[in-house]
């Protein structure tokens, strides 16, 4: 068998913990008609902690199971694990938007998070599909797509024929969502929805109310249904009555964030944090900013400082 090759790694992420090393274990067992007590004996990491793993639990009763018996069960079955330098953090519209989905399931409710580009609205519909992903059924509205193209799309994630009129594909798509044991809908990029597609959003609360949670997300999409309503446009005024109190809005100033961003990822000279602070103001761009930063500090043996970053991202 050929071993992984061992990182030291500062941190896995949450993906590699929960979902990436547990899947590669499964593999592995699955491959060779074995049990999880080999993978314990092969690694040397004790049964409990290996099934704890195997399951994508992270704790140990209250303490956090340590990165190294990840690594060490990585060894043994062969996974592979990429050094990173960017992981999950649980930003404050992070936390907010996972608090808003979960009430949503729990009451069965319709819900709508608002926010800038950047600040991770799809990152978090994303995150919470995987962790429901029997559950959870993830579309985007397609700025290019026609109205039956998204009705289409959306079939398409619950496995539908795709055949037929639109109002036929539609009402397959109720029918199979309501006869799910539990099911959860999230429209993704909602400020792309049209004046077609609206009227699919309206059926879409109206069958579902009180059955099946519906979230959606987009940028201003608050402002769009509020000003298309009071201009009277037909449907919009009914989509936004339906919306009218479920808005959350995530929060632009991420300064606390790329503090504790910094933090983890072993920055701390304060004039290089406030030197991202000063000039990001989206998560895309500070993922790319401290990722670059951090390879080029690794490449050079140098720590990360201002006089780096302006090199690296200044025009001279």
């Amino acid at each position: 068998m050929v071993l992984a090759k061992f990182y030291n790694m500062t941190n896995l992420t949450q993906n590699q913990r929960i979902y990436d090393i547990p899947q590669a274990m499964k593999v592995f067992l699955d491959d060779r008609g074995i049990k999880q007590p080999e993978i314990a004996r092969l690694s040397g990491v004790n049964k409990g902690t290996v099934s704890l793993i195997f399951r994508g639990i992270e704790y140990n009763g209250q303490t956090k199971i340590a990165d190294k018996y990840y690594q060490k069960i990585a060894n043994a079955i062969g996974y592979e694990l990429e050094k990173t330098y960017w992981q999950h953090f649980n930003t404050f519209n992070f936390k907010q938007a996972i608090l808003t989905f979960e009430n949503a399931r729990k009451n069965k409710e319709r819900r709508g998070i608002d926010g800038d580009t950047g600040l991770g609205k799809t990152y978090v519909a994303t995150a919470f599909k995987k962790r429901y992903p029997k559950i959870v059924t993830l579309v985007k509205c397609d700025e290019i797509a026609n109205t039956k193209e998204f009705v289409i799309s959306l079939a398409e994630q619950l496995d539908l024929p795709t055949i037929g009129t639109k109002n036929r594909i539609l009402k397959n798509i109720i029918d199979k969502l309501k006869s799910k044991e539990e099911a959860f809908l999230i429209i993704d990029e909602f400020e792309n929805s049209k004046k077609g597609i609206i009227p699919v959003i309206k059926y879409l609360a109206d069958e579902l109310e009180n059955v099946v949670p519906l979230v959606v997300l987009g940028i201003d999409v608050e402002k769009m249904l509020s000003l298309s309503a009071e201009r009277r446009k037909q449907g919009f005024i009914q989509v936004n009555r339906r919306w009218s109190f479920g808005w959350i809005f995530f929060s632009s100033d991420i300064s606390e964030d790329i503090e504790k961003i910094c933090e983890t990822v072993g920055i701390d000279r304060k004039t290089v944090i406030n030197w991202l602070i000063s000039r990001v103001k989206d998560f895309d761009s500070l993922k790319n900013i401290i990722t670059t930063v951090l390879i080029e500090s690794e490449k050079s043996k140098e720590p990360v400082t201002v006089e780096m970053l302006n090199e690296l991202f200044t025009n001279h």
